[in-house]
């Protein structure tokens, strides 16, 4: 017979379920799950099939709690009742668009940084919502979450595809610990791709071609592109940039340990360009952040992989036309194998080519190893500033040297003749970005502001 004494030693599963009857009231016991969860339940037979009830989770629910509702639902069901009646009349709410809302308010809120939180919830939003609203999180099988990982991966993105399964596992992770399931769906299930660790460092042409492009897509992701090449931040830390962490005036940027990935508070200079760059962004009244998502001012910019395919997408296209017209192949040009993450890689690499010493370099990094790490990083907090400025100085002035030299040859180089272009056509390259446009005003345009007057940086 189970006691408290027995119930607190229970052994935890290596994996799955460990069901352990009371051997007092009949089909009544306790399951323990392989992360620790204990719950007490009532097996029992109706309709000429078998049920199961949960009657809570210990030690929320005492023994003596559980007990009595064991022997209220037999009671119950000696009269024919089902003592499950309930619990279907409330079925609705183990949607899984009930149980996300649930999960992002009671997990994702309290136990990640906002950033994390938002692209949980993106995640979950994009790629399982859609499919999934109305059906029962009970319902929803390994074979299930297989398939919607299935077109994230036929359109070549396996790092979305990995992080979506993370999402989705962790979201069915609480489930299990809430009671709501008896087991993950994911529990077996192994990512779709490893992590793999880069070393991925863009090659002046190729950064040159991200900056240049970015600036002709016009459009806020382009700018924080070149924010994340000329600060060698995280994508994170710069979409969800607020004014309030920016002192335009003396060129400091503040990011509070919320928002970082180490939870130290990380001051970093500004340079010129980035200056420049922010000085010229609209604010919107009711919103505190720089990048506020569209139809949402009090979230951050989510909308980064659709930018990055449209920047992708743009890139192609001009690497085509530039082969075609050196008497190439556009079907031979290869896609750039780039992340946003590459570009604070990049900045840090070409920062060390530049002879910045490496714990100036760690600094501007935020890195919490090495030389800042333990007590000395707390003490270091705001030291370094002119060294990590002249840093970032150098490492500006080298970006905008080799976008201007790449602007350069672009200038002189020959235009597409008739049979270039219908090759170029041929092979889906023949319209330029500039009149597919159309003169559109960008998002982030001041009113008022002509394109003449928008800074080239």
């Amino acid at each position: 017979m189970l006691n408290d004494v027995m119930i607190k030693t229970l052994p935890v599963p290596a994996s799955g379920v460990a069901q352990h009857p009371d051997g007092k009231i009949p089909g009544f016991g306790v399951r323990v799950t392989s992360s620790g969860v204990k719950t007490f339940y009532l097996k029992y037979r109706h309709g000429g099939q078998y049920a199961r009830l949960n009657l809570g989770r210990y030690p929320t629910t005492t023994l003596a709690k559980a007990r009595a509702k064991a022997h209220a639902a037999l009671a119950g069901l000696a009269e024919g009742l089902d003592p499950r009646g309930e619990e279907r009349a409330q079925a609705e709410d183990l949607s899984f668009a009930a149980i996300l809302d649930a999960f992002l308010e009671n997990y994702c809120r309290h136990h990640n940084r906002a950033s994390t939180a938002a692209e949980t919830e993106r995640l979950l939003r994009v790629y399982f919502l859609p499919e999934w609203k109305n059906r029962r999180v009970t319902d929803i099988a390994k074979a299930d979450v297989a398939a919607a990982l299935q077109p994230i991966m036929k359109r070549k993105a396996p790092s979305a595809a990995r992080h979506a399964f993370a999402a989705i596992r962790k979201l069915f992770n609480w489930c299990v610990e809430q009671g709501l399931v008896e087991d993950s769906p994911c529990r077996t299930m192994k990512p779709p791709v490893k992590a793999a660790s880069r070393d991925r460092v863009l090659t002046d042409d190729e950064l040159a071609l991200v900056w240049r492009t970015s600036i002709e897509q016009g459009d806020t992701f382009g700018i924080i592109v070149r924010l994340l090449a000329l600060t060698a931040q995280r994508r994170g830390e710069v979409c969800g940039m607020a004014w309030n962490e920016l002192d335009l005036v003396q060129g400091i940027w503040t990011i509070p340990g919320s928002r970082t990935k180490n939870h130290r508070a990380h001051a970093l200079p500004l340079t010129p360009a980035t200056v420049e760059i922010l000085k010229f962004l609209p604010r919107f009244e009711d919103s505190p952040l720089v990048f506020p998502a569209r139809g949402n001012l009090e979230q951050a910019y989510t909308g980064y992989s659709k930018g990055k395919r449209m920047l992708d997408k743009a890139i192609d296209k001009k690497r085509r036309r530039k082969a075609v017209a050196a008497g190439g192949k556009p079907e031979d040009v290869a896609d750039i194998d780039w992340t946003l993450h590459d570009l604070r890689r990049t900045a840090a690499t070409g920062m060390a080519k530049l002879a910045v010493p490496p714990h100036v370099i760690e600094r501007i990094l935020n890195h919490a190893t090495g030389t800042f790490g333990g007590v000395a990083g707390v003490y270091n907090r705001f030291q370094y500033l002119p060294e990590m400025r002249e840093g970032l100085q150098l490492w500006e002035a080298h970006l905008l040297k080799t976008v201007a030299a790449a602007s350069e040859l672009d200038r002189v180089a020959p235009e597409l003749d008739e049979e270039a272009e219908r090759r170029l056509a041929a092979a889906g390259g023949n319209k330029r970005l500039a009149s597919k446009r159309g003169g559109r005003k960008s998002r982030t345009q001041p009113a008022g502001a002509s394109r003449r007057g928008r800074p080239k940086v």
